[in-house]
């Protein structure tokens, strides 16, 4: 069964302001990043965020005090309650403190400014070193081009113009501990065609078939191949289960049915992914299945049924119980 998330009322904002304290301290930074880009994206103000410490000796529960939005400038303003000059956690003498709380309450913040200049720029290190060794930072927020190359790289992927061969590629990265081991499963290659095409895939092994003997192995009498028992084959095919794999691609209804046939976009899109996924030498016989409430009778120069000895059936609809393609792929 799977997992339900329960979306909260309240957008990302509000309750950023509302409940600045149920929020991690990095957790808070990356989101309003994304707030203020996204304003600016869609011709909104500029923004920014500072951080600045609270000022006080009381103990605080969480990392984040407060969080202040003025809509006027689009700024945020953090109130961090950790890694600062005066607070709590502060390395210099408590007085130090004292003398800037007094200083407050007298209206007097011109310290307490100068020492929130390095505070910001403080702030604004400790995330860049948080970040830095996080590859998800790295790749999803800041869009780090050599961590982008190097995840890649793992999964065969490097080049970007074999890339840009396989439409949304990203959904490969997902799969990368599969793809990087030495031993691959029926499994993880169903869930990894699965996930990539949308539509019901199952893979099956040592699936029994008839296949061609290359030239190179024939039996030639008194010249090569000719061992009985060891190298001798008669005829040009034989029969084997030992490196076939069948792809059973369906059902599917009408509109993706035509999409999975033989030489088109998705099939050619499946082998490319099948070289570089699978290094075994297997061979693959796909067969492609057409839901029984999608039948239509075949009409000439329509796509879906008119294609002679693939797609086309005279029979009434009654009478199919489910229609199948089958072919290998070459």
């Amino acid at each position: 069964m799977a997992t339900e998330v329960e979306q909260s009322e309240l957008n990302i904002l509000e309750k950023l302001l509302t409940q600045p304290k149920s929020f991690n301290f990095y957790q808070a930074i990356r989101l309003i990043g994304h707030l203020v880009s996204y304003e600016t994206k869609h011709g909104g103000l500029k923004g920014k965020l500072d951080i600045i410490p609270l000022l006080s000796l009381a103990f605080p529960e969480t990392d984040i005090h407060e969080i202040q939005h003025y809509s006027d400038s689009n700024q945020f303003i953090l109130i961090a309650t950790f890694f600062s000059l005066y607070g709590t956690t502060s390395p210099l003498p408590t007085f130090y403190t004292e003398q800037l709380i007094q200083d407050n309450d007298l209206d007097s913040d011109e310290v307490k400014c100068l020492l929130d200049i390095f505070h910001k720029r403080l702030y604004k290190m400790l995330y860049q070193a948080w970040s830095k060794n996080r590859i998800f930072e790295q790749f999803a927020e800041h869009h780090d081009a050599i961590y982008r190359e190097a995840l890649y790289g793992f999964i065969g992927l490097a080049g970007k113009e074999l890339r840009q061969k396989i439409p949304q590629y990203n959904y490969l990265l997902r799969y990368s501990s599969h793809w990087i081991s030495d031993h691959k499963s029926i499994w993880s290659l169903k869930s990894l065609l699965n996930d990539y095409f949308k539509v019901p895939i199952n893979v099956y092994s040592f699936f029994r078939s008839v296949q061609d003997i290359p030239e190179e192995q024939y039996c030639l009498l008194a010249k090569a191949n000719h061992h009985l028992s060891q190298t001798a084959y008669l005829g040009s095919q034989f029969k084997s289960n030992s490196n076939s794999l069948l792809i059973s691609i369906g059902p599917l209804g009408t509109d993706a049915f035509p999409t999975f046939l033989a030489n088109t976009a998705n099939i050619n899109r499946l082998k490319l992914l099948l070289q570089l996924y699978v290094k075994e030498p297997f061979s693959y016989f796909i067969e492609v299945i057409l839901d029984k409430g999608s039948f239509k009778p075949i009409r000439l120069a329509y796509e879906t049924t008119s294609i002679l000895g693939v797609v086309s059936w005279l029979s009434p609809q009654k009478d199919i119980e489910m229609f199948k393609v089958r072919y290998w792929l070459k």
